[in-house]
């Protein structure tokens, strides 16, 4: 009796393993699923860039209605964690516009798609083998559930 406690104590953990692999994304590029820890500028600002699309700081300052000085510092805490970079102006090499990296894009994109999206690529990345045995494995756990 003991080793199928152990076994059903298990499959509750690779359950809840599998809820918090759909239901959380990450905005951190090292793929981290704690809590982002940013702040509230720094949410606006990433949102404004998502949103409104690639600014200058002089422009994000305006749109945050912050300091060109706390923008910028904002700007370097969030490029030091690799959400957003400077990039030269394409039209005035004179301008530098900050942009959001792609893992916050993916994480624009996961929100907006939610689990579906998610489950969808990992099932479009596996082989049919590998299909059949995770919706085979489900059908089963769901069959010995029902008993």
């Amino acid at each position: 009796m003991a080793e199928v406690f152990e076994d059903a104590e298990s499959v509750m953990a690779h359950l809840r393993a599998l809820r918090q692999d759909l239901l959380t994304t990450s905005i951190e590029p090292s793929g981290d699923q704690a809590r982002s820890g940013l702040t509230a500028p720094q949410v606006a600002l990433i949102r404004s860039l998502v949103v409104e699309g690639s600014a200058t700081v002089t422009e994000l300052a305006r749109r945050l209605s912050l300091s060109h000085s706390t923008t910028s510092g904002i700007v370097d805490r969030l490029q030091a964690r690799g959400l957003v970079t400077r990039e030269p102006d394409p039209h005035d090499r004179r301008y530098t516009r900050i942009e959001v990296t792609e893992p916050v894009r993916g994480y624009t994109r996961e929100i907006s798609e939610g689990p579906y999206g998610r489950l969808t690529r990992a099932l479009d990345a596996a082989s049919p083998a590998e299909r059949k045995a995770v919706l085979d494995g489900l059908e089963t756990l769901r069959a010995l559930l029902s008993r």
